[in-house]
């Protein structure tokens, strides 16, 4: 097995594998940018939780890190342009996988790539009926495959440019890790346990 890169939270210390922190870097400007993707620069990482955002900002540890100023930001304002920046992968990361054919949309669609042993991750909308959800968490839970709740109805179709959906099953492995990683970068009021994202919500 190939040994994830470590790296340090900025605020509260803690070594955690590269894949479960936030990279914050520069952008032109003097800003704060999260790289999702293809940051360029010095950069830093914190931990995905409330508490570290309002410490590091607290504290100017993303100036100390950085090693430069940047423009003011509050814990909020960091936290709201973390979530924005993961939508937009998550959103292209659904479309990519579209193209591929390698997702499908709707009830009755996702309930079948179940019943196939071909979905590798159920996403339920987060404005979708508490029925749906249920049963589609049930389902998915039976069937040993990753669920978790994110973006609206609106949001999933437009990812994948048709109508709102209530729901979407990813079927290829390597895109749906893709998603459960940005989402599990999303910030969260306190740490979750191993393996919460099952049953994490993420509203868009």
């Amino acid at each position: 097995m190939i040994a994830q890169p470590v790296r340090s939270c900025v605020a509260c210390r803690a070594s955690r594998s590269k894949k479960e922190l936030v990279r914050i870097y520069l952008i032109p400007g003097g800003r704060l940018d999260v790289d999702c993707g293809g940051g360029s620069g010095r950069g830093v990482y914190v931990c995905p939780y409330r508490t570290c955002l309002e410490q590091a900002i607290k504290r100017g540890e993303f100036a100390r890190g950085l090693k430069a100023a940047h423009a003011p930001m509050t814990a909020e304002a960091l936290e709201k342009l973390i979530q924005d920046r993961i939508m937009r992968k998550v959103t292209a990361l659904l479309g990519l996988a579209r193209r591929a054919r390698k997702v499908t949309s709707g009830t009755e669609a996702v309930e079948s790539t179940i019943k196939r042993h071909s979905a590798r991750l159920i996403l339920s909308a987060a404005d979708a009926s508490l029925h749906s959800v249920a049963k589609l968490r049930s389902l998915a839970s039976e069937g040993g495959v990753a669920w978790m709740q994110a973006m609206g109805k609106e949001e999933l179709g437009t990812a994948l440019g048709v109508a709102p959906r209530s729901c979407v099953a990813v079927m290829d492995a390597h895109f749906a890790g893709a998603v459960i990683a940005m989402l599990e970068k999303m910030p969260v009021a306190i740490n979750t346990t191993e393996g919460a994202w099952r049953d994490r919500r993420v509203c868009g």
